[in-house]
């Protein structure tokens, strides 16, 4: 009996399995074609605007339309002879001047400009000396003075020509009247600073177009410990560009080039797998449905629910037929009764107040349980031994009742009637389901 049970027990769990499968198939179909529809439109609207209409997009290109062009150049001569040098010497861009034997700074600063045609452009060059006290933490500048070195303006400059400012800066004097404002002041807060600065505009017809340029340049100059030297960095050169708009179609990525394409794919064969999968497997019918709702309610109510066979005095009585597992096994838990599950009559009972309260559970699908054609063709072969072994086994409660007449039958025409006898019909339990059967002798 176990074995058997072991075997339904399998087959019901495949059966459950395949039609649990072909349940979600039928529920969640609509959604899938949805979603796949979805990706397949998608995928079509994308690739549509990446390879049929692209669209297009403006760049804007800033072209090099002129440039404006200076320089900076410094140098001093040596008043007094030294070990180092002679006087009258010409030092030119050194890195370092000494205040004692060139204490005049000479500098110029050159203006132009390049383009591919001009007219009537004006240079104006300007150069400044800046001292000042200045916080050197937050920038706060405390006092600043401002002198004119040199400025000049040219007309009608041409394309690649030069205008100069030059001038000459005596860094002693510019020391003295630091100290002379830091004397007046009777203090000396932040740190003082001395810098060249210079201003360049260019203003005219340049490439066909009116066209005006002001820059400033800073150079300061470092004066300690009896020298004074120039940090220059700058350059002086300063390309003037132009925007210029184009038009061209746009380009499509990546991801629109292979995305879209790639989402109509995967939506066009979905959908025609969907719809090969729902040709060949059928939606579970209401009896399958029913099925695995009964199947839902054993798992559920499992552990409340015994199984043993019943007497048959236990279904005596008023009997309550319930429509689900789940409706009896609440009820049970409820009034506090036993629900009883008896394998051999497939009922699930519960007693209460002299009224049976029975669910019937309905049947396995047909149609998907092979181990039933297993078992009917394992029962054709066990009837065919026994019939040539000389003896039938009647598994029925009416073939019982003829066996034990045709029995008193015998005995009476015997004249009495034996407990045992070989000849009659004898009457065996079949351990395979519990239920009598009668063997008849054939003769």
């Amino acid at each position: 009996m176990s074995t058997r049970a072991t075997e339904s027990d399998g087959a019901e769990a495949s059966t459950e399995r395949r039609v649990r499968l072909r349940a979600r198939l039928a529920e969640y179909r609509t959604v899938a074609a949805v979603v796949l529809v979805v990706l397949l439109a998608l995928g079509g609207w994308v690739s549509y605007g990446a390879y049929a209409n692209p669209g297009e997009e403006t760049i804007r290109d800033r072209e090099p339309v002129w440039t404006a062009t200076g320089g900076f150049s410094h140098g001093a001569t040596v008043a007094d002879p030294s070990p180092v040098h002679d006087a009258g010497t010409e030092l030119e861009n050194e890195s370092l001047y000494y205040t004692a034997v060139t204490p005049t700074l000479d500098g110029e600063f050159v203006g132009g400009y390049e383009a591919s045609a001009a007219e009537n452009v004006r240079v104006r060059l300007r150069v400044d000396v800046v001292y000042r006290s200045v916080d050197p933490e937050d920038g706060t500048v405390y006092w600043s003075e401002r002198e004119r070195l040199a400025a000049t303006t040219a007309e009608n400059v041409a394309p690649s020509e030069t205008v100069a400012a030059q001038f000459s800066l005596t860094v002693p004097d510019i020391e003295s009247k630091i100290a002379e404002i830091e004397r007046e002041l009777e203090a000396s807060p932040g740190e003082t600073e001395i810098a060249l600065e210079f201003e360049r505009e260019i203003d005219g017809t340049i490439a066909g177009e009116r066209r005006t340029a002001v820059d400033s340049y800073r150079v300061p100059i470092v004066a300690e410990s009896g020298t004074y030297r120039l940090e220059d960095g700058n350059s002086y050169e300063e390309t003037q560009t132009e925007s210029e708009i184009e038009t061209v179609p746009a380009s499509a990525g990546p991801g629109r080039s292979v995305g879209g394409p790639l989402l109509a794919v995967v939506g066009l064969g979905g959908l025609a797998g969907l719809a090969a999968v729902s040709h060949r497997v059928p939606d579970p019918t209401a009896a399958e449905r029913e099925w695995l709702a009964y199947r839902d309610d054993r798992e559920q109510f499992g552990d409340a629910i015994a199984t043993a066979p019943l007497p048959d005095e236990a279904l005596e009585g008023p009997r309550a037929d319930l429509e689900s597992l789940s409706a009896l096994a609440e009820f049970g838990i409820d009034v506090g009764a036993a629900i009883v599950f008896d394998p051999e009559r497939e009922l699930y009972v519960v007693r209460e107040g002299g009224l049976v309260y029975v669910f019937e559970p309905p049947a396995l699908p047909s149609g998907v349980d092979e181990s039933d054609e297993q078992d009917s063709a394992s029962e054709t072969a066990e009837s065919a031994s026994e019939t040539e072994t000389g003896a039938v086994t009647i598994d029925d409660p009416a073939a019982e009742s003829v066996s034990e007449a045709a029995a008193v039958a015998a005995s009476e025409d015997d004249g009495e009637v034996e407990p045992e006898d070989t000849d009659a019909a004898t009457t065996t339990a079949d351990p395979d389901d519990g239920d009598e059967s009668v063997e008849w002798p054939l003769s």
